[in-house]
């Protein structure tokens, strides 16, 4: 793991990143929560997530939004940490192969941030959506979601209701109309997961463990009809 820095106009953002040593490895950008209620990219829910993808062979990169450690700025209200996010990605398109599947994470105002990435950059394959901040932000945008990917919930969450945000993944799910859109709900923890990390992490270990398995199974059913065809 490495300290990066990424130049967005006038700005740097500061990042940490590791490197797989697949070439072909996966990509994953992760986003931490509200830069003006302690956000940033060492927190633990943050820093676990980050681990998981790289204990799964992926090429893993998270980010200070702007004003947040060595990162230059302001807060603009999510349009710049938007911004932000997109040059993340651009970063990491630069810095690995062009064909590699890319993946998205983001905790509270970060999975905000996430979910309108994912809806611009049609290269985002899949994500994990960490305390959705339903209740405070719109998320209409989501219509229809284009990928699948994880959702994970409080079921005590006094900032952003439970009901809410299972009437958002219950959307999502209907949208997509795939196995591997997952919706979980935690009990006996807050918006911010507290003392459940653990769990939060295996949840997402699971699911980023099945997707992998489901695009290897695909793959080998792809080269399998490819040979098939070639001695017909």
């Amino acid at each position: 793991m490495v300290e990066v820095f990424l130049n967005n106009a006038t700005r740097k953002i500061e990042g940490e990143y590791h490197q797989s040593k697949d070439a072909n490895a996966p990509v994953v950008l992760v986003l931490h929560h509200h830069p003006q209620y302690g956000g940033h990219m060492d927190s633990k829910i943050v820093h676990s997530t980050y681990t998981s993808f790289i204990d799964n062979n992926f090429s893993a990169l998270k980010i200070n939004f702007r004003g947040v450690g060595k990162s230059t700025g302001t807060f603009d209200k999510g349009i710049g940490e938007l911004t932000d996010a997109a040059v993340a990605i651009d970063w990491l398109q630069e810095h690995n192969p062009s064909n590699v599947p890319i993946w998205i994470a983001g905790f509270s105002f970060g999975a905000w941030v996430a979910m309108q990435l994912t809806m611009r950059r049609p290269e985002i394959v899949g994500f994990i959506a960490l305390s959705l901040p339903v209740t405070k932000y719109d998320f209409s945008f989501l219509s229809p979601c284009p990928v699948s990917g994880l959702i994970i919930q409080s079921s005590n969450d006094t900032i952003s209701e439970e009901s809410d945000v299972t009437e958002l993944a219950k959307r999502l799910i209907n949208s997509v109309r795939s196995d591997h859109m997952k919706y979980h709900i935690i009990d006996d923890t807050n918006h911010f997961l507290k003392d459940k990390e653990e769990e939060v992490t295996q949840i997402v270990d699971n699911y980023i463990k099945l997707r992998l398995n489901s695009a290897t199974i695909s793959s080998q059913k792809v080269k399998k009809e490819v040979r098939v065809k070639e001695y017909a």
